[in-house]
């Protein structure tokens, strides 16, 4: 009787609880790397939308991530905090204020200008220290939160540039290079061989194309636009880097940067296999330019183009779906299989039912922080945390 009252009170709790966002974009390192996001990592008008968020907007967002920086007193701030929240500091830095603002090689940053988006620097935040989701960061990592250290480590960085150390002094340094190297992507070639001629080839301009090694492989990598190669000049890799940048921008907040035409050099023949509890899913990939795609009979790509995207709606079960490829007479060249097991809101277990199992497997990760859309995270689209609001779609369909 005592789990039947604790389910029905969790059920009337449930109506009280807000619903989920939209789906979220697919941000595999897969899909990454076919669907050359790499050379797209934020659109312009999203780098340097300073005013995309209040103080409490940050404030909010940093309180439901679980960050130790939405209580952190200023005394572990750093110099330069002023009193102020992480918040606060973060919004001041978007707008110019302080060390944020600047001039160099005839490049003006100021409050007038702004700098970046405060998402922008919420995800540098965690690309760089965790810094979002860590509820118990190390003062070292505050004092090197936006991993503004001249390329030097943060240690070279606390002992020859102190005037950088602290989480205030490093939200507005960094945010006033991002600003910079996004305005200096806009210079062309005359600029570049002026102000930076020992840096040659390594020239961080719209259009411009260099290769990025690492432990993954060689990248190719075409800057689409002036945020991206703004974003490269900070961080000069594909992997983990810019592809933990552009994760949590899409994850977080959505934004999802046009990759152009720029795949087209193969057809993305490799499996996807996974569980989702989502009621829609997004895939995308690249494909040779000459060949059309076409997702369970209907084209999604047509000649010309060098990716394709689409979004569907798995039914409940396993079942897989395809993509074929063909080429201008109709002849399928190649096919890229996609395995989907849909899950019933609230079935953990992959029984079909929903039933006390099923709590009891969730039992096991209360509280626990889940990889991204794991078989006993039941609310994807809002946290990755097994807490009460899973509990409460949980009981939406239980069934005894």
């Amino acid at each position: 009787m005592r789990g039947l009252s604790l389910l029905l009170t969790v059920i009337l709790l449930a109506g009280l609880l807000p619903a989920g966002r939209g789906l979220a974009f697919d941000t595999s390192s897969t899909n990454f790397v076919n669907g050359r996001y790499y050379n797209a990592l934020i659109p312009d008008g999203d780098y340097i939308a300073k005013d995309s968020m209040s103080v409490a907007d940050i404030q909010n967002f940093l309180a439901s991530k679980g960050s130790y920086l939405a209580s952190a007193p200023p005394s572990v701030l750093g110099e330069g905090n002023l009193g102020r929240s992480a918040a606060q500091i973060i919004w001041d830095a978007a707008h110019g204020k302080y060390d944020a603002a600047g001039y160099f090689n005839g490049i003006d940053i100021n409050e007038s200008t702004g700098t970046i988006s405060p998402r922008v620097i919420l995800v540098t935040l965690q690309k760089e220290q965790s810094l979002v989701t860590n509820p118990s960061p190390s003062q070292r990592a505050l004092d090197c939160a936006m991993g503004y250290e001249g390329g030097n480590g943060c240690q070279w960085m606390f002992d020859n540039k102190p005037h950088w150390k602290g989480f205030a002094n490093q939200v507005e340094w960094a945010s006033w290079q991002l600003r910079y190297n996004y305005e200096i992507a806009g210079r062309d070639v005359g600029w570049w061989n002026q102000y930076y001629p020992w840096s040659y080839p390594y020239y961080y301009y719209q259009g411009n194309t260099l290769s990025f090694a690492d432990s993954t492989g060689v990248y190719s990598v075409t800057f689409s636009n002036q945020a991206t190669a703004a974003l490269y000049r900070y961080t000069p890799y594909v992997f983990n880097g810019n592809y933990n940048f552009w994760k949590h921008i899409v994850d977080w907040f959505g934004i999802v940067a046009n990759p152009g035409s720029s795949g087209g050099s193969f057809n993305d023949t490799s499996t996807v296999n996974t569980a989702t509890y989502r009621g829609s899913f997004t895939i995308s990939g690249a494909k040779q330019s000459e060949n059309r795609a076409y997702f369970e009979g209907q084209l999604i790509a047509d000649l010309g183009t060098g990716t394709w995207s689409v979004t569907f709606e798995p039914t409940v079960g396993r079942r897989d779906y395809r993509v074929e490829y063909k080429d201008a007479s109709g002849a399928v060249v190649a096919t890229k299989l996609i395995t989907i097991d849909r899950r019933k809101v609230g079935d953990v277990n992959g029984d079909g039912r929903v039933d006390l199992l099923d709590v009891s497997h969730m039992s096991d990760a209360w509280g626990q922080t889940v990889k991204d859309d794991a078989s006993i995270n039941l609310n994807p689209e809002v946290d990755n945390v097994v807490d009460l609001l899973d509990i409460s779609l949980l009981a939406n369909s239980f069934e005894g």
